[in-house]
């Protein structure tokens, strides 16, 4: 092969790099854990696609995995589908997500699937986190989304119950997700290019001061006040009487 010829499939866009002699690689979003980086092949999220995350639903800590990628800087709107509770604004702008690009999504289930397919596909959005509707996903349908996410140049991050592993899929990347403690997020690797399934890392996906649990009741010291001094009411005082008068 000559020289020209391997520089123009390397430029293809549909070539996989691998790792380098570091163990990092080429092209991916940084996740916001270096733990979670060196366990993707691509050293981060891929640009656009589909990716599952296989946990128990609702599986709170998904959120605050994938805060970094809300608050990444890219261009486009990002847009939250199906959430199981709504988002706390607050804790999102203290997080450094951009709110006048965040959006919403709830419906029932074929309009939702449909809303978050022309999303995906409308070159509009950086990212679109969906918790997977009730029911089974046809194949078809995540091949749709996989497609469409790749026309709009869209992250699609797919939430699905465990069970889901046993379904064939067209996402490249599929992650399953355990929650051992409060916090904490133990990620395996189901599927991924040049990745061996199994492989794993442990993340804290919250600050230290927010893992710890609060202390029991009865070790809380007991709160005491003092009680305020009664004041005594004015004592009434009544005007002397008057002298006797005297008569001769």
């Amino acid at each position: 092969m000559s020289s020209a010829s391997l520089q123009q499939l390397l430029a293809r866009r549909d070539t996989w790099w691998g790792r380098d002699s570091d163990g990092a690689a080429h092209g991916g979003r940084p996740t916001g854990f270096a733990a979670l980086d060196r366990l993707l092949s691509l050293g981060g999220w891929p640009r656009h696609g589909l990716v599952e995350l296989l946990c128990p639903l609702p599986c709170p800590p998904l959120l605050h995995l994938v805060l970094p990628l809300l608050a990444a800087d890219e261009p486009g709107a990002r847009l939250i589908a199906n959430p199981p509770e709504r988002p706390s604004a607050d804790t999102l702008a203290r997080a450094g997500v951009p709110l006048a690009q965040l959006l919403v999504l709830r419906g029932e289930r074929d309009g939702l699937l449909r809303a978050c397919y022309e999303a995906a596909a409308s070159d509009a959005l950086s990212l679109l986190l969906l918790w997977a509707p009730g029911g089974a996903l046809p194949t078809g349908t995540l091949r749709r989304l996989h497609l469409g996410a790749q026309q709009g140049r869209c992250l699609l991050v797919l939430a699905r119950p465990r069970r889901a592993a046993r379904q064939p899929s067209p996402a490249p990347l599929r992650l399953a997700l355990d929650c051992p403690a409060p916090g904490e997020l133990t990620v395996t690797v189901h599927k991924q290019p040049g990745g061996r399934p199994g492989d794993q890392c442990h993340l804290s996906v919250l600050p230290e001061h927010l893992r710890r649990a609060p202390p029991a009741t009865v070790s809380l010291p007991a709160l005491t006040r003092r009680p305020r001094p009664t004041l005594a009411p004015p004592s009434l005082r009544l005007p002397a009487p008057p002298p006797p008068e005297l008569r001769p």
